[in-house]
């Protein structure tokens, strides 16, 4: 039963659940004059023994490095402690951030990036490790750098998709590929549960899988590519946003109408509120931002009431990758000594 086979993980992740920052936390960490000073902030936080060695001379770098691993141990701790019969499933959840990670080695790759750029923004996750990536970093080519990917499902993957990449020279290509194939695969494992397992883990899986396909059409539009390339970008996979709804919102006659036609889906409300922001700052972020923003308040939503059930490992693990995002931004926007109000703009709360 669902009780005794969740009971272990439910307690660990409760506790793990309270230890996330509060709005007050954020609030003080935004209004921190400095690095050091935000620093200081999380003195009083679960990073707390992550963060008391360092000091005003700290460089943003290191901070960055010791959160990515503080997410990656989480995760391993997390796939440890999941009961056995969810192990297989586990295997996709840790692709779907390793993935993120696979994404930004590969614009990294092809964008030339120096080492110190790489060196910040790679996230090492196991069975990544720091060196591994920036070794794969400084390949000669995508194709070196592909074909010295240790895990044959993301290796094999990518070389199949290298050849339209290389007549799009278009990022999103290799990017759909992976969001795709992981996303299709978590979303038919999660299909093989039962009761609360299954409702609760393919809500949080069909909801990503849905606001990439809105993201994917906003951006075809924004390009003014053809249809064709719509149905070639979409994720070949639908939860409660049918492909065709989008297909037929790349075709009107510009952004705007574009989501009106987006509307008549489920995802009205987020949609709303991304085009008020865009109103305001002409950038198709915000809308991504919405979309992030949704995923956090359903994977909270999801560690709320009965707690047995696999959904509540998915939930945290989300809300922790958003975290530590959040936490590396403002990081790195205190020691640029950024205007606050432009790192919230930039935050996922």
């Amino acid at each position: 039963m669902s009780v005794a086979r969740y009971s272990y993980i439910n307690a660990k992740l409760r506790a793990r659940k309270a230890e996330l920052l509060t709005s007050e936390q954020w609030d003080a960490l935004l209004g921190a004059r400095d690095m050091f000073a935000a620093l200081r902030v999380l003195d009083g936080t679960g990073y707390a023994q992550l963060v008391k060695d360092f000091d005003s001379a700290t460089e943003p770098r290191e901070v960055e490095r010791v959160l990515q691993e503080d997410f990656s141990q989480t995760l391993s701790e997390i796939t440890t402690d999941a009961p056995e019969s969810t192990q297989h499933l586990m295997l996709w959840i840790n692709r779907k951030f390793l993935k993120e990670v696979i994404k930004t080695l590969l614009r990294l790759r092809i964008n030339d990036a120096d080492r110190e750029t790489v060196e910040r923004l790679l996230v090492p996750l196991t069975p990544f490790t720091r060196e591994e990536l920036l070794t794969l970093s400084e390949a000669s080519d995508l194709e070196t750098l592909v074909s010295r990917l240790r895990d044959s499902f993301f290796r094999n993957l990518l070389a199949s998709a290298l050849p339209r990449y290389k007549e799009a020279e278009e990022m999103i290509v290799l990017e759909q590929t992976l969001d795709s194939e992981v996303l299709k695969n978590l979303y038919n494992q999660a299909q093989q549960l039962k009761g609360l397992d299954r409702q609760v883990t393919l809500k949080l899986v069909g909801l990503e899988i849905d606001l990439i396909n809105l993201m994917i059409t906003l951006r075809v539009k924004m390009l003014g590519l053809p249809v064709n390339k719509a149905e070639q970008f979409l994720l070949d996979v639908e939860y409660r946003l049918p492909r065709s709804l989008c297909l037929n919102a790349v075709q009107a006659g510009d952004l705007e109408a574009c989501i009106q036609i987006l509307m008549e889906s489920r995802y009205k409300g987020v949609l709303i509120k991304g085009w008020e922001a865009y109103e305001q700052f002409q950038t198709l972020r915000v809308f991504e931002q919405r979309f992030y923003k949704q995923i956090q308040a359903t994977s909270l939503d999801a560690m709320i009431g009965f707690p047995f059930h696999f959904g509540v490992i998915l939930g945290y693990l989300n809300l922790k990758w958003f975290e530590t995002l959040n936490l590396k931004a403002v990081m790195h926007g205190k020691a640029e000594k950024l205007d606050p109000s432009l790192i919230r703009r930039a935050l996922i709360l």
